[in-house]
């Protein structure tokens, strides 16, 4: 069953930039997907835009997601991304950060379906690209409402729609709702994936099970743990040895160095670095040494120390 199973990285914002993606992509991942962009940031202009929307001449898939609940920005910005390139346009109706949610936008949308139908439908007629969206559910114990939901977004003409199954109120904690995403699944006749709870293979195999699924999306499981991609596609896995963990955080703040110059990415980096060392069997205070970081004298003083000491026994 797994060798059926198609695999993609969830947009996130802090992370699914082009360094992260690269070091994931070296490691068997295929679909990805930008950091959400604002529509409204994007219409009128914004400096980080750039590095957002940034694409590696040698990525095979990349989609780019949308963020928005202003009609006339979704309608601008799909213009402005349809001279991109990009595989797909990804509409989000599922963040669930409270800044995002007060401006009625990701998954403040579900609760305004008017709105979310509005924007979609422009966005759908603005491009020719593929159109998806990624939700979430609005119940964890009756499927209807998001079913009922989910059927009117395919009825916009949307390519495939990707299925959080947690409430936006419980952000990324709980179990998730997998008779959801299976009755979301049985409902539509679009490709539906399943997001939500992917730390490892196992993990992978029961969220195809229970839903049926057979496309998954990869989100905090990744992070600091790009190895995952290999993990999923393997029936037999080793996890990366203390060397290969030190040679790849090297290479991903090296990458990023070069992609954000020195002090952005080292500012960006702390918690990039500090990813690779949780769960690991490393000093908690050596974790704690990595927010000191400010150059990259200091990432590579810091990462000798790491490479000499490597985790304690567990």
């Amino acid at each position: 069953m797994s060798n059926e199973l198609q695999f993609s990285l969830a947009p996130m914002a802090g992370y699914t930039d082009l360094p992260f993606r690269r070091i994931c992509r070296r490691f068997g991942l295929h679909y990805a997907y930008t950091a959400l962009i604002d529509a409204g940031a994007l219409t009128h202009g914004n400096r980080e835009n750039s590095l957002i929307l940034a694409r590696g001449e040698e990525e095979p898939w990349l989609a780019v997601q949308l963020l928005g609940s202003i009609p006339e920005d979704i309608r601008v910005s799909a213009g402005l991304l349809q001279a991109m390139d990009f595989d797909a346009v990804d509409f989000n109706m599922g963040c669930p950060v409270r800044k995002v949610m007060q401006r009625q936008a990701g998954a403040a949308l579900m609760r305004n379906p008017d709105n979310a139908l509005t924007c979609l439908k422009i966005l759908r007629d603005s491009t020719d690209k593929p159109v998806t969206v990624k939700t979430r559910i609005l119940s964890e114990t009756d499927p209807e409402p998001t079913v009922r939901f989910c059927e009117a977004l395919a009825g916009v003409g949307i390519d495939g729609l990707t299925i959080h199954g947690r409430l936006a109120g419980k952000v990324y904690s709980g179990p998730v709702a997998y008779s959801v995403i299976k009755a979301v699944r049985e409902a539509l006749k679009i490709p539906v994936c399943a997001n939500g709870g992917i730390f490892s293979r196992a993990d992978a195999l029961q969220l195809a099970a229970e839903t049926g699924c057979q496309r998954l999306m990869v989100a905090r499981g990744a992070i600091g743990n790009p190895w995952i991609f290999q993990e999923l596609q393997a029936e037999e896995y080793t996890p990366p040895s203390h060397q290969e963990i030190c040679e790849v955080m090297h290479e991903h703040l090296r990458q990023m160095r070069d992609f954000y110059g020195e002090e952005l990415a080292m500012v960006i980096g702390r918690k990039i670095v500090q990813s690779y060392l949780v769960g690991r069997g490393y000093r908690r205070s050596l974790r704690h040494q990595a927010v000191q970081i400010c150059s990259w004298q200091d990432f590579q003083e810091f990462h000798r120390q790491v490479a000499e000491e490597g985790p304690r026994m567990i």
